[in-house]
């Protein structure tokens, strides 16, 4: 989810030069806020782009034949509801309850050395696999620091300045583990919060972690899957949430365009989205009716040599 600021002392575990890195999560968020009011939709439509405004034409905004799953949230919507100004300046006096600029000092070789980090906490990721439609789940939401890359390379470059549709980015289901609630059941609430679809506990199967941002983080990032269908829809649920500033789209991937997806480089978009992409794309079974095993192959994958002996 969306990153919500406010002032929390003590949020994270400080780093001493003699430690190693950790995060301990000692307070958390609220995320009592209220839902958007999104008009549940039976099946993936293209909305319609607005005249006379700044914004992507569908054929850019909806690439490969991905489709919306949401009214009231769209990109469109979304870039309607960002002003001016967007400036990056310095964290506030009292810091940040999300990320915590740190160095480490360490000794490598008998030689006293520093790296700089920045402390974050855990997350997870949930490949969505929807069995109705055979198609990948996505979300795409505007953010904030993408945009500001977005400004500065174009600004080294000479470039005019982009629109805010540069901001955005296709990503799994994902949010920060700042509760104290397990993996899967900080999995299951983004599921209901981000795309309205209400997932059991004992159906969200572990895909594996991985460690985000090793350079400058290390935050460990575990992906679960689930198979979802219009069953398991709450009308009215999705999209975010509101005091936290949270616009998210659902898009529908088809299956049969996850390749291209992956591979077309002006789409921005997260390494767990397109992890997601990889795996359904070896671990579907793309003419599988719904009710055999969700339409995903159920023995275990192999890897093959593609390179000629």
């Amino acid at each position: 989810g969306a990153q919500m600021h406010s002032t929390s002392a003590g949020l994270l575990k400080r780093i001493q030069p003699s430690s190693i890195v950790q995060t301990v999560r000692v307070a958390t968020r609220p995320r009592t806020g209220a839902m958007h009011a999104v008009t549940t939709i039976a099946s993936p439509y293209l909305p319609e782009a607005p005249t006379g405004k700044a914004g992507p034409p569908l054929t850019v905004a909806y690439p490969h034949g991905i489709r919306s799953l949401s009214k009231g949230t769209t990109i469109y919507d979304a870039l309607a509801r960002l002003g001016e100004p967007f400036a990056q300046v310095p964290l506030p006096a009292e810091g940040s309850m999300y990320v915590r600029p740190a160095s480490i000092n360490y000794t490598f070789d008998g030689k006293q050395k520093r790296w700089d980090v920045v402390e974050s906490m855990p997350s997870v990721g949930i490949v969505l696999h929807h069995t109705g439609l055979k198609a990948m789940l996505l979300v795409r939401q505007f953010r904030p620091p993408v945009y500001a890359n977005q400004l500065r390379e174009a600004e080294a470059a000479g470039r005019p300045r982009p629109g805010k549709e540069t901001g955005f980015t296709y990503e799994l289901c994902a949010g920060l583990l700042d509760k104290d609630k397990s993996l899967a059941q900080t999995a299951r609430e983004e599921v209901l919060e981000e795309t309205g679809y209400d997932v059991p506990l004992a159906a969200l199967q572990p895909l594996g972690s991985a460690v985000a941002s090793a350079g400058t983080s290390g935050a460990q990032h575990t992906m679960f899957l689930a198979t979802v269908d219009e069953s398991m829809r709450v009308p009215g649920q999705g999209g975010g949430l509101v005091d936290h500033s949270e616009c998210i789209e659902v898009l529908a991937l088809p299956f049969e365009h996850l390749l291209e997806f992956v591979l077309d480089d002006s789409l921005l978009k997260s390494p767990g989205a397109m992890f997601g992409a990889v795996w359904l794309r070896h671990a579907a079974k793309p003419n599988s009716s719904s009710d055999d095993a969700g339409g995903m192959y159920t023995q275990e994958l192999t890897l093959k040599s593609v390179l000629s002996s």
